[in-house]
């Protein structure tokens, strides 16, 4: 792509890893202007960051790519524990979630094919990726942004820009630009990835996590009978200067007391952990977001999870602001929403991090002992129990975050509802059922460009179709029937009513009445309503 001296574009993106590039994608599917730009010269070829959450799938889904990374990857079968050799337990999490998702497991996908569906996608989109190009400096001025980069050629220009999105990673140049604080916790102890082929008694598709008196170890299936192992160093390996592969390889088994002969090695790495939040994720018309926003620990494979949501968010919102749907303050609910999202799974994940790295004495003890007796009893506990089962899915999955003190789901909330009914901000349940002899889903039937409102009823009100109308909603009618009416209850509505979906599937307003004064109350606080042409509006609404 010819690289341009100066330009204007609405959205400049820095960053082409999973989470700039999901914002690309989605904005390419809104019709929004961009370019994205990358300092590397070509992706990583390793496996990064490995495991997809099922609401990643389901993001990946509403794009289509669902199907590509479910060939591309594997799905984990079971999890074994074993100590000093030996499994002290195993558990089936093939089908962990049950019925919460269409993708109720784990996925082990590496990052580089992840970042190769997306960038297929954005090729597919007439898109491509500007590599090799250094961001400089910004300037905000007038509601714009000026960025100045440098291509390829090492010439700068300039990008001017109604808004840049940096998702360039934990060491954001932008971040820094904008002199914004990243506090937190960087984890003293070292611990080394792998990716490798390797001898071994370990079963392709079950994970595996390690522990011994010298260190803690997970090996983690990958495509064509490769491996991916994370482990603690040992002390007699923390006091080197530089950590070499070699070593790894060859003492691995007698670290671990287990059958694992690494070879052909694609992929070592030595860090350090790290624990940190941006104090803003957004500053006039700058944003940040995945790593640039927040890093974690490996702990739960939440970080480029959680990336990939950050742009599901915000891309929507930038896109009815810039094609004149919504008010520019809807920009806000980005920060308040997705700003340390992450934090309460983290204190979880520090506990947790801290206590399968520490080589304090008398943590190592508890760690032998106790945590060896914890697992014996939790893991056929989550096994048997379906409810415990659930909770522990939704929380790793990230299906359980929602905004239930967001202005964006604080309207009016009309009637009373059944038992567990979805309550505001939440993502919408997953229901299969049959709409005119067609099996669907409640996720498949969503239009992610619009927000969608959902209809529980026989017929759709003239005052609900007029609003639907004018303010460009999507339109799903639902009549209550044998094979609709798991569509009814898990919604939590008895008779008639309905929801307003956002385009990231999160509730944003629902009613057991067919009244529309909430409705009309709701959608001219956030969204503008289409100009009417001779008396008539344009309608984007789909009657099913």
């Amino acid at each position: 792509m010819k690289q341009l001296r100066d330009s204007k574009v609405d959205v400049l993106i820095t960053g082409a890893g999973p989470t700039g590039l999901m914002m690309a994608c989605q904005l390419a599917i809104h019709g929004i202007s961009f370019r994205i730009i990358d300092k590397k010269r070509s992706p990583s070829n390793n496996s990064g960051a490995l495991i997809l959450q099922a609401r990643s799938l389901e993001i990946l889904e509403s794009i289509g790519l669902a199907g590509e990374a479910l060939k591309e990857g594997i799905i984990a079968d079971k999890v074994n524990i074993l100590f000093n050799g030996k499994i002290i337990v195993s558990t089936s999490i093939k089908e962990i979630g049950g019925s919460l998702s269409q993708f109720p497991f784990l996925l082990m996908l590496e990052q580089s094919k992840t970042e190769k569906l997306l960038t297929r996608f954005l090729e597919a989109h007439g898109h491509t990726i500007e590599r090799e190009t250094q961001f400089l400096s910004l300037i905000q001025d007038s509601g714009n942004t000026i960025s100045i980069v440098a291509g390829i050629d090492g010439a700068e220009h300039s990008i001017t820009s109604k808004y840049l999105v940096a998702a360039d990673g934990g060491n954001s140049t932008i971040r820094g630009l904008l002199n914004i604080p990243f506090s937190g916790i960087t984890y003293p102890k070292p611990i080394f990835i792998m990716d490798c082929k390797a001898k071994t008694d370990f079963i392709p598709g079950e994970i595996n996590f390690v522990f011994s008196d010298s260190t803690v170890t997970g090996f983690f299936p990958l495509k064509n009978s490769r491996w991916r192992i994370d482990g603690s160093l040992p002390e007699e390996m923390e006091r080197m200067q530089t950590v070499k592969s070699e070593e790894v390889e060859k003492n691995l088994p007698r670290w671990t007391n287990v059958n694992f002969s690494p070879e052909s090695n694609e992929w070592f790495s030595v860090s350090h952990s790290h624990q940190k939040y941006s104090g803003s994720i957004q500053l006039g018309n700058c944003f940040l977001a995945g790593d640039a926003a927040h890093v974690n620990t490996p702990v739960g494979a939440q970080g480029m999870n959680t990336g990939l949501q950050d742009a599901f968010n915000l891309a929507w919102k930038l896109a009815l602001v810039l094609n004149h749907n919504a008010n520019p303050e809807l920009l806000k609910t980005y920060s308040d929403e997705r700003s340390g999202i992450t934090k309460g799974f983290a204190r979880y994940a520090d506990i947790v991090f801290k206590l399968v790295t520490s080589t304090n004495r008398i943590v190592k003890i508890l760690r032998k002992y106790v945590l060896k007796f914890f697992f014996v009893v939790l893991f056929p506990f989550i096994e048997k129990q379906k409810l415990f089962r659930h909770y522990f899915f939704r929380s790793i999955s990230q299906l359980d975050i929602h905004y239930p003190e967001s202005i964006l789901s604080l309207a009016e909330i009309e009637g009373s509802f059944l038992l567990r009914a979805p309550g505001k901000g939440e993502s919408l349940p997953y229901v299969v059922f049959s709409l005119k002899g067609e099996i669907t889903n409640t996720h498949k039937i969503l239009n992610q460009l619009f927000f969608n409102l959902i209809v529980l009823d026989h017929a759709l009100p003239d005052s609900i179709r007029k609003l639907a109308d004018q303010f460009k909603l999507n339109v799903i009618l639902i009549p209550k029937l044998p094979e609709t009416k798991d569509v009814y209850h898990k919604l939590g509505i008895s008779m008639s009513g309905f929801l307003l979906i956002r385009p990231d599937m999160h509730i944003a307003l629902h009613s057991v009445s067919m009244e529309s004064q909430s409705l009309h109350n709701y959608l001219n606080l956030y969204l503008i309503a289409i100009p009417k042409v001779d008396g008539l509006t344009e309608s984007n609404s789909e009657l099913s």
